[in-house]
């Protein structure tokens, strides 16, 4: 009998010495939160959908958000049916309209049909200095209209900072390598997955950056890493095309956008369009040690 108290009293103490993490609750709560709205509307069979960046991609962190929300409803009292959401590379048309990004009206009624769902699930994030902003949102697959939405602030610990790839520091200081001069990214800006920085980016000091062209022009892209005004790094783009710079020195750097010659010196001022009806902006970015971002262009 001793024994078998000494056994309970120490997984008593251990599992009060792992509590669980504020990020880790704000997410069971806003599960519950949507899981609630949804019964009340009673919907029971649901999807829930890879939640995306605030630029729509989708990133590692955006998949275990959407992991713990579906484990979370599914083990809800409201006795709800989660689509196992690994099971859609099977249904072709279903991964289709998912891998194009946005979910309509008209697209929510088909996956509606092909899932066997009365209600889809969607949700972004933002990054913010010391919170992640979560959204979630429900859409009717009858009508494709939203019938419940819940936002909340997750506080970032060092597992969600993993996740996200951002460097948490333990002195408090919870705004270390998220973007230049400390900021947090800017709403252009996202993070890649970190696998696929090269090996030794730690020894070389360097990390990897890469523009996607969101607009309807040819882009030229320079990225100006060295003292001058000369581009040392150029890339041309065309519009919905993505490319990388590879194993880029540490630090800020400058960047020249145009839809003309990037050699044309008036970069002064920041505009999507000057007198001559190119598409023209500028700005500075910073290259994190073996970190991967991605600048939308707008």
């Amino acid at each position: 009998m001793k024994n078998l108290l000494l056994i309970l009293c120490f997984l008593f103490i251990t599992c009060s010495a792992f509590p669980q993490s504020t990020f880790d609750k704000s997410l069971n709560e806003i599960s519950a939160d949507i899981a609630s709205k949804l019964s009340l509307k009673s919907k029971k069979k649901i999807v829930v959908l890879y939640v995306t960046d605030i630029n729509k991609a989708q990133t590692v962190a955006g998949k275990y958000i959407a992991d713990v929300i579906s484990v979370n409803i599914v083990n809800d009292q409201g006795n709800f049916e989660v689509f196992d959401r690994e099971n859609l590379s099977g249904i072709t048309e279903a991964k289709k309209m998912i891998a194009e990004g946005y979910i309509d009206a008209n697209k929510a009624k088909e996956l509606g049909k092909i899932l066997a769902v009365e209600a889809i699930i969607i949700g972004n994030y933002t990054v913010l200095t010391t919170t992640l902003k979560l959204t979630l949102k429900a859409l009717d697959v009858n009508s494709g209209f939203v019938i419940a939405a819940t936002m909340k602030d997750l506080p970032i610990n060092a597992d969600a900072g993993a996740l996200l790839g951002i460097n948490i520091g333990t002195t408090g200081d919870n705004n270390v390598n998220r973007g230049f001069n400390n900021r947090p990214l800017n709403s252009n800006e996202s993070y890649n997955n970190p696998e696929t920085v090269n090996s030794k980016c730690k020894e070389k000091n360097t990390g990897d950056y890469c523009f996607q062209n969101d607009t309807k022009y040819n882009l030229n892209v320079g990225l100006i890493t060295t003292p001058g005004n000369s581009p040392d790094f150029t890339c041309t783009l065309q519009p919905g095309q993505k490319q990388c710079f590879y194993d880029l020195s540490v630090g800020s750097a400058r960047y020249m956008i145009s839809s003309g010659n990037l050699n044309d010196s008036n970069y002064s001022y920041n505009v999507r369009l000057d007198s001559q009806n190119v598409f023209k902006v500028n700005g500075q970015i910073n290259i994190e040690q073996c970190k991967s971002k991605t600048f939308v262009i707008k």
